[in-house]
């Protein structure tokens, strides 16, 4: 039998037929990440050739968070444990995250003090990354797999984007 987050994952991929892409699958990937998890910002980043920059291609806020807003890839915990290690980032409260993220008081400044950034990974390549915020302590460890189940699906959006 199949569960709410099997059914979830099952929309998302069902977006891959969609003609406009990668919108399409990056919108059902939020729909699905809205009911399963819950956010109040949702990103995609993909890796720019080089590894040294990531580009957004999805945004829920683009007034803030701009698609084909860019950021370098700093030498931090953070690099080493989603792009290196190849491992999801969680962080409960925003002392977790500010001393990681450069732009940790615009998040704050959102409402947001919790993170997760789920990498998207493809032949031992970190391709991008799902990035969700809520509030502070709305995320915990019972939450990333779900998420990452969901993440997965955005796969071939990232592809697209010729990541």
């Amino acid at each position: 039998m199949m569960t709410d987050l099997q059914r979830l994952a099952l929309q998302v991929q069902e977006a891959w037929a969609a003609p406009d892409q990668p919108r399409a699958v990056l919108e059902a990937a939020g729909e699905a990440f809205a009911k399963a998890v819950g956010y109040r910002l949702y990103t995609v980043t993909r890796m720019l050739a080089g590894g040294k920059e990531v580009e957004r291609i999805h945004s829920t806020n683009p007034e803030v968070y701009a698609v084909g807003g860019r950021k370098p890839v700093l030498p931090n915990a953070y690099t080493q444990r989603v792009r290196s290690e190849m491992k999801p980032f969680l962080a409960k409260t925003p002392a977790g995250f500010a001393p990681l993220f450069p732009d940790h008081e615009t998040i704050t400044g959102l409402g947001l003090g919790c993170v997760m950034n789920l990498p998207i990974v493809f032949g031992g390549a970190v391709l991008g990354t799902v990035n969700l915020l809520d509030r502070e302590g709305v995320y915990d460890e019972s939450h990333v797999e779900p998420a990452m189940l969901i993440a997965r699906q955005i796969l071939p959006a990232l592809l697209e984007q010729g990541a």
